[in-house]
């Protein structure tokens, strides 16, 4: 395994110590969800002038749906990208 490699299994290892259900809700639920409501209220109100707030609710937990799949499957994904590996027998 390259240095980058090494580097980023460390990394994983230290994120996976906070748990599949924090992970999810912080990376997925937090950062992307509430990161792209607001980004798109903001669109809409550079493109629009106007902010509804019916539509920021529906962003707030559309977004938040999206980002706890993205979140679900990256988790999964490294999950099987970093997980020790049993020593192989030589023969």
């Amino acid at each position: 395994m390259s240095t980058a490699n090494e580097d980023k299994a460390a990394k994983w290892q230290k994120t996976r110590q906070l748990g599949k259900a924090k992970y999810v809700m912080y990376y997925g639920v937090a950062m992307w969800g509430i990161s792209l409501a607001v980004l798109f209220t903001a669109i809409e109100w550079l493109t629009q002038q106007t902010l509804t707030p019916s539509w920021f609710t529906i962003r707030i937990i559309v977004f938040g749906i999206i980002g706890f799949l993205v979140a679900n499957f990256r988790w999964d994904g490294n999950e099987r990208k970093y997980a020790p590996r049993p020593p192989s027998k030589k023969r």
